[in-house]
């Protein structure tokens, strides 16, 4: 018999490396758990990969250790994770926490407490692109907190199933050049909704708003999956709940939730209870009631993100049209149309028949339970039944919404760092006019603009005439590309097709766009429209442009006063 405790995790090691000694394996073992607190579930393939690269089955020495009498081995400093292989065993590189976590988990029978999260390489490189790799600190270490960055000296690559970590071990040393300010949460410490960490796992103290069987239909088409979805609410906000373990859980019910991952459906974090979640009743008298919370938990459109369930929202539908089609020789309506509340407009799609017709619009309903996907980073409200739709007799807000003229003023830093939206207007000046700028041709197919007048899909072809503007709008801090239409172009530079065409001709295309630098470039313009964003880059669409008249002295006037200068 063994006599050592690692008897399964040998045997997968000897098998891929039948040449080695079960001894420097055993060896290995004992020294990632000893030393670096790695059980050996975790430094299973770290050893496998070690072995077939640097270990001779007569070296006598653990894995990824010196024999005797060697000098160890070097520390392989690196700038980008890119550039570590598998077997690296000692490693420095330079880091931002992006998120820490720290729980308590049971190593061979023993509780041990450890911390988890995300790193990003390259944090003083904002020219280049960083990558994340998921971490472990074994021997969790004060010094890592969300937000820092430090160097770490004497870390470890562990690689499973083709997939790179880092290992933070005991004997890892850890500089700290830039203090983080988020506190690391301890196991069974809840923290409030609004502070939920981007991953990891958590403990909430919350209130259930809503709770429902739901199933999951495996992408492989070989089955389905019976899970529980729902939605959590503190004073701070709410979050939607995916269960993959049956829960009993009841509406208006207080509970504490340990153990819950945070994950992110699309742009909308969720909270995923699993076997090693615990869920159990809590009592506090002062915590707010279920009234209270599905009150606060309300949301506006502005407020709603891709991948939203079990939102509840008013609206005011002023479009409503059913479409049919047939799919899989089934016959299928989709109800859609345009809806819009004080803080902007979207669109809303419905696969049953609703309480109202398009013959009652303007009609306002309450939507309760419904979830969002976007286009674009566009919300669209979807409404799966009729039992989610509440008509009201009038809006809870006073105003009258003008769909076509309904330009909500959002203020330009926080448009650049949100989704999309739809009827919004913002202010900012003009820092660049794009070269291509000013007369342009499009495919007569697909309106994509021609190249050399070829269309990449549909080749060679005069193409039609349009108009654009190509610009970048500066706000406090943030910057937007915006494009002008056809449309407000030639309104913002008061001219018709036919003088543009000429005014462009007589001039030279490079010199038109010169004059709209000299003219626009650092003044300050309103621009309205729709901001449509995808996973590489944003652009405001403006159908709406006008520049705003400055008075210098009332500037330099404010100015002064601002930062106390007589």
């Amino acid at each position: 018999m063994s006599s050592h405790p690692y008897g399964d995790h040998v045997a997968l090691v000897l098998d891929a490396c039948p040449e080695a000694s079960e001894a420097d394996v055993v060896a290995a073992f004992r020294q990632y758990e000893e030393e670096f607190l790695i059980p050996p579930q975790d430094s299973i393939h770290s050893i496998i990969r070690t072995l077939q690269v640097n270990v001779s089955p007569s070296s006598g020495a653990p894995a990824g250790r010196a024999s005797a009498g060697k000098a160890p081995r070097p520390m392989k400093s690196v700038e980008r994770f890119d550039q570590l292989s598998g077997d690296d065993q000692n490693v420095e590189i330079t880091v931002r926490i992006v998120s820490h976590n720290v729980r308590d988990q049971t190593v061979r029978g023993e509780q041990r407490t450890i911390a988890f999260g995300l790193l990003e390489d390259l944090p003083y490189d904002s020219a280049s692109p960083s990558t994340r790799w998921e971490y472990k600190d074994w021997a969790p270490k004060q010094e890592l907190r969300s937000g820092s960055i430090v160097r770490l000296e004497g870390a470890s690559v562990n690689e499973y199933q083709g997939r790179r970590s880092l290992n933070v071990n005991q004997s890892t040393r850890v500089v700290v050049l830039e203090e983080g300010s988020a506190p690391v949460v301890a196991p069974g410490e809840p923290v409030s909704i609004a502070d939920l960490p981007e991953d990891g796992t958590v403990c909430v103290v919350a209130r259930v708003l809503a709770v429902r069987p739901d199933v999951i239909h495996r992408r492989d088409g070989s089955g389905t999956i019976d899970v529980v979805r729902g939605r959590l609410a503190d004073g701070t906000g709410s979050v939607g709940f995916l269960s993959w373990d049956p829960v009993e859980l009841e509406v208006g019910q207080l509970v504490k939730v340990d153990g819950a991952t945070v994950r992110s459906f699309r742009d909308t974090p969720e909270l995923n209870f699993g076997r090693t979640t615990t869920i159990e009743a809590y009592h506090d008298a002062s915590f707010a009631s279920v009234d209270d919370l599905e009150a606060a938990s309300e949301l506006s459109i502005a407020g709603l993100r891709d991948g939203a369930r079990d939102v509840t929202c008013v609206v005011e539908v002023h479009e409503w049209q059913k479409r049919t089609f047939t799919r899989e020789g089934q016959e299928r309506h989709l109800w859609s149309g345009r809806v819009a509340d004080p803080s902007g407009q979207c669109r809303m799609s419905a696969w049953s028949e609703l309480p109202f017709t398009a013959e009652d619009l303007p009609v306002a309903v309450r939507l309760s339970g419904v979830r969002v996907r976007a286009w674009q980073g566009v919300p669209d409200i979807t409404v799966d039944e009729a039992k989610q739709v509440e008509v009201l007799k009038a809006t809870p807000w006073d105003e009258t919404i003008d769909l076509e003229n309904h330009a909500v003023e959002v203020d330009l830093d926080e448009l650049a760092n949100g989704s999309g939206r739809v009827g919004v207007a913002t202010e900012g000046y003009v820092v660049s006019v794009r070269d291509d700028s000013g007369l342009i041709y499009r495919c007569g197919e697909c309106r994509r603009v021609l190249r050399d007048g070829s269309c990449t899909d549909h080749g060679a072809q005069a193409g039609n005439e349009d108009v654009r503007l190509r610009l970048v709008v500066q706000g406090d801090a943030e910057s937007l590309s915006v494009f002008v239409g056809k449309d407000a172009a030639l309104a913002a530079l008061g001219l018709d097709m036919d003088r543009l065409r000429a005014v462009i001709e007589d001039t030279g295309a490079g010199a038109w766009v010169q004059s709209l630098r000299s003219r626009w470039l650092g003044g300050r313009v309103r621009i309205s429209g729709r901001l449509l964003v995808d996973d590489r880059s944003s652009m405001f669409m403006a159908d709406g442009f006008e520049s705003i008249e400055e008075d210098g002295s009332l500037i330099a006037t404010e100015a002064r006063a601002a930062w106390g200068v007589a």
